[in-house]
């Protein structure tokens, strides 16, 4: 089964969900905490650029040495 049709699905869900709860303030409000509460902060927001940056340099180094 081709997985496009469910990305498509997915995100198309996730708009509908984003825009009906955004309409009501309480709902906008707690998905507003949400959010504050799951943010990366400070340094930890450093480590997790960091690791990202490694991963990233590390995987374009991978595909540039098992180049055929």
């Amino acid at each position: 089964m081709r997985r496009l049709p469910w990305i498509l699905i997915l995100a198309t869900l996730a708009v509908v969900i984003g825009l009906f709860m955004g309409r009501d303030p309480e709902h906008a409000q707690r998905l507003s905490d949400m959010y504050r509460g799951v943010a990366f902060t400070g340094e930890t927001r450093e480590l997790v650029i960091t690791l990202l940056a490694l991963g990233i340099g590390a995987f374009i180094v991978y595909l540039t040495v098992t180049r055929r």
